[in-house]
């Protein structure tokens, strides 16, 4: 056998090791864990979400707002549980922010960031989930409201016509979690904010923590 015949097997026999532990999430070939990985994807879809919701709420999309929020927290929730978890027991949990939150508290049980302060963001958000899809009857009777700063608007009616469900947006009380979470999770926001100039325009408009989340 040559000496570059002998090599080869053993530059195969190494990466071979390397996909099972990787596959068995010990390690990955740039030295970090597999739930490492998967934590850090989810941050980083996450902040993609939150960037396009905040576009989205400069341009006045309000019918998408709402879910495109609910997308971003439920990624960052993810990112954070995945340090802790497997992908599978994130997955039984779907898209429901309530039970996400109640295990993110849980898993980062911070009395120093008073996440509870949080509890009424991620309950009005996750009503978001009952309009993501055409055909429920809420959405042709609802209260959308979509504001930067608080308190949340209100759809009134008069007459004898029904209050319609309210689903509110306040951009700041989000933005107020989102810096929470990277926090907790011991994440540099620089680093998943990015430096696409339009990018940040939109994450650093009438932003509170525009300073923390983008260094600018």
């Amino acid at each position: 056998m040559t000496e570059i015949a002998a090599f080869g097997i053993l530059v195969v026999a190494i990466l071979a090791v390397l996909g099972w532990l990787t596959y068995r999430g010990f390690t990955s070939v740039t030295g970090t864990t597999n739930r490492t990985r998967v934590a850090e994807q989810f941050m980083q879809t996450a902040s993609e979400y939150y960037a396009i919701a905040r576009f989205a709420m400069h341009a006045q999309r309000i019918l998408i707002i709402g879910n495109l929020f609910h997308h971003a927290i439920e990624m960052f929730l993810k990112a954070g549980l995945a340090q802790k978890r497997e992908l599978s027991e994130l997955k039984d949990m779907g898209h429901d922010l309530k039970k996400l939150w109640r295990n993110f508290k849980a898993d980062f049980p911070d009395p120093n960031m008073n996440l509870r302060r949080h509890d009424k963001t991620i309950s009005t958000l996750n009503k978001f989930e009952e309009i993501r899809y055409p055909g429920n009857p809420a959405i042709h009777a609802m209260g959308l409201t979509a504001d930067w700063f608080g308190p949340a608007g209100k759809v009134t009616t008069y007459g004898k016509l029904k209050t319609p469900r309210q689903y509110t947006i306040v951009v700041n009380d989000i933005d107020d979690l989102v810096a929470d979470l990277f926090k907790v999770c011991s994440y540099n926001p620089v680093v998943f904010m990015g430096y696409n100039t339009h990018a940040l325009e939109a994450i650093n408009r009438h932003n509170p923590h525009s300073k923390f989340l983008t260094k600018q």
